[in-house]
């Protein structure tokens, strides 16, 4: 692949990420509304998600071992493909049996498309991963920032939410268009990575070999429980707002405040990543934002908490991209399977906190939904400092 189609394809990346993002947490404010549209408690509402979540994680690890050996274009078309599909049958029917099968559906799209298109990314700018990954995530926080904003005025002015799960569809299905144009025919990959043939099974076994790790492996379980609690807190925000009094509506606005910090914490974590080592960055981010979230459920005032909010979103923003950029780079031509199995972990972290996060709110109250997300935070920050210590005793 020549510079220009990889700077062209990359920038088709960087659009999908955006569209992902705000697609993807377009949904998460529409809990409560979802819940009273189709008649059923917060309790099947996370059980709905656990499903969507099982799915996710299996579509991590099977694209991300696929994208090691196949010709990536068919799995993101494919991806993109099911989130078309997936917000054409959002925008037509909901009951409650439809929604598990839209959410399976959409989370198989976008857990394809993440692992597989981090996998391009880390086999095509392998001198860069870390950046890359970052502007990535950058590209989701600003979707992510954009979707809640969006749900806030369609509420606000009494639209129906359906009609931007259509203009979604097509806009995927654009880019299933343009992504077939720019992407060339052939693999995407450099020519000294292996080819899909007969020594491609003979490698299977070494391919799986790097699931064992130890950076990896501990790498996982920081995605597992920080990505399990910390999504799961974006999934059900709105939700625990209401306990104190706003509306749906405005709460939505506060939790696209919080994605717009988030890609405050990206930039800036771009800015110090030549200076600053990835685990040293990752470890503070942490600390500081398990620290903040505390606060934000321990301190009853709902104004202090509106502002722990965004500067909680700063410290925590690139704990996925650094993660899974310090976990890929220990085997560059196995990223992919690396890739797979620590954004699986990622989803099964939503597996699962999401359930619980329903239960919680159906039978303790809303107001609970921020201690759990501070006790996955807790674990995490755990690992986090094993992680550490295992990369600090490699480089003494």
């Amino acid at each position: 692949m020549n510079a220009k189609t990889k700077r062209q394809t990359l920038i088709t990346f960087y659009f999908i990420f955006i569209l992902f993002g705000l697609s993807i947490i377009t949904i998460d404010p529409l809990i409560p509304v979802i819940s009273e549209q189709i008649n059923v408690g917060f309790d099947r509402i996370g059980i709905a998600l656990f499903a969507g979540s099982i799915a996710a994680l299996l579509s991590n690890f099977i694209a991300g071992s696929l994208s090691d050996r196949l010709d990536i274009k068919k799995l993101v078309l494919f991806g993109l493909m099911l989130l078309s599909t997936g917000f054409v049958v959002f925008g037509t029917f909901l009951n409650y049996i439809m929604f598990i099968i839209v959410i399976i559906l959409l989370r198989v799209g976008f857990g394809t498309i993440d692992t597989t298109i981090h996998s391009f990314s880390s086999k095509i700018f392998k001198k860069d991963i870390s950046r890359v990954f970052i502007k990535l995530d950058i590209a989701w926080y600003f979707g992510a920032f954009l979707g809640p904003l969006v749900i806030s005025v369609v509420l606000f002015f009494d639209f129906l939410p359906r009609y931007i799960f259509f203009i979604y569809a097509a806009v995927y299905a654009i880019f299933i268009v343009v992504f077939y144009r720019i992407c060339p025919k052939r693999k995407i990959q450099d020519s000294g990575l292996p080819n899909f043939n007969r020594s491609s099974f003979i490698s299977d076994k070494k391919q799986f070999l790097v699931l064992k790790d130890p950076v990896v492996i501990i790498g996982s379980f920081v995605l597992f429980f920080y990505l399990g609690a910390l999504m799961g807190l974006s999934s059900w925000m709105t939700t625990y707002l209401l306990s104190f009094g706003i509306k749906v509506a405005y709460g939505s606005a506060i939790l696209s405040l919080y994605w717009l910090f988030s890609i405050i914490g990206m930039v800036i974590t771009v800015k110090i990543i030549s200076r600053v080592k990835e685990i040293n960055i990752l470890i503070s981010g942490c600390l500081a934002g398990t620290i903040c979230l505390t606060l934000f459920c321990f301190v009853p005032d709902v104004f202090f908490k509106i502002l722990i909010l965004p500067i909680q979103a700063i410290f925590f923003a690139a704990i996925f991209p650094l993660t899974t950029s310090i976990s890929a780079k220990r085997d560059k031509e196995n990223s992919g399977t690396i890739l797979g199995f620590t954004i699986a972990f990622a989803f099964a972290g939503s597996i699962v906190f999401q359930p619980v996060y329903g239960y919680i709110a159906e039978y303790l109250g809303k107001k609970y939904i921020a201690h759990l997300a501070l006790v996955g935070s807790i674990i995490g920050l755990i690992f986090t400092i094993i992680l550490f210590r295992i990369i600090q005793k490699e480089y003494t």
